[in-house]
């Protein structure tokens, strides 16, 4: 899917507040359990092969899970006004057992600490364990590792199987670390991936209840994170919470430098040689 392929949308209310895009950039995702119609799931039970076309370019669709509020509203609010939306999707369907995927985040992952494109999960069945459930990593987006160099991992202190009910959405950074779980039965398991873009530069335009931008809230430490590692986690997240909110800062953050030198007191060398 790429952009030529997206509509821009310009008048979809922001649905989140301070706290839960900090909870975002915490986790890497946001679940919406339930909110398609079931009409949407019918329809989707009577394609009968693995083509989306019949049903995702339909009005109903497009309203009805491209533009659902909420869906559209969590897109608003991480990617800002004028995003991009789909207007095609990607069907992984599952009917045979199968032993699962490694893990792996999608393609060529965004670099970096901002949040420019949303994947999105729909799931119109209900998904249980046995039935080979997706498998997200919380905490993971930002970390930049080779594709390969995580495949080999097994289980993981603190994996997220998404076990949820028929018309769930779920919409996380493109970078979160994810891979299909193992399936034990024959029974029809599909998931819709699409996705929406950012355009606007970011600002703070979610809905708020003063102009003062609040200190990013540290998290509990993730199960798999050392302390050390935490240490880093923490300067990732608040680094993302200040690029969301549009805060400028003297240097690029995202390219070079440590956060050493905001608690040290240095100050450059000009000033001190002068």
């Amino acid at each position: 899917m790429c952009w030529k392929d997206s509509i821009a949308m310009t008048d979809v209310q922001p649905t989140m507040t301070d706290r839960d895009v900090m909870a975002f950039v915490a986790s890497g995702y946001v679940i919406l359990e339930g909110v398609i119609a079931d009409d949407i799931r019918e329809r989707y039970e009577e394609l009968t092969d693995r083509s989306l076309k019949p049903l995702v370019q339909t009005p109903e669709f497009i309203q009805g899970v491209f533009l659902h509020p909420e869906v559209a509203g969590v897109a608003r609010s991480l990617l800002g006004r004028d995003f991009l939306a789909p207007t095609s999707a990607h069907h992984h369907l599952y009917e045979a057992p199968h032993e699962g995927q490694n893990w792996h985040s999608d393609g060529l992952s965004e670099t970096g600490i901002g949040v420019t494109h949303l994947q999105c999960y729909y799931y119109p069945q209900e998904v249980g364990l046995e039935d080979g459930p997706t498998m997200i990593l919380p905490g993971s987006a930002f970390r930049l590792v080779d594709r390969e160099a995580i495949a080999h991992y097994g289980d993981i202190a603190g994996q997220a199987s998404l076990t949820v009910p028929a018309g769930t959405v779920v919409m996380g950074h493109y970078g979160i670390w994810h891979k299909a779980g193992p399936k034990l039965n024959d029974r029809r398991r599909g998931m819709i991936k699409f996705s929406y873009f950012r355009t606007a530069e970011p600002t703070r335009d979610w809905i708020t209840d003063s102009e003062e931008i609040p200190e990013y809230e540290d998290v509990r430490i993730q199960p798999y994170v050392t302390n050390v590692e935490h240490y880093r986690e923490r300067i990732r997240c608040r680094r993302t919470w200040e690029w969301l909110c549009g805060v400028q800062t003297n240097r690029d953050q995202t390219a070079w430098g440590t956060d050493g030198s905001l608690v040290s007191g240095a100050r450059p060398v000009s000033e001190l040689a002068g």
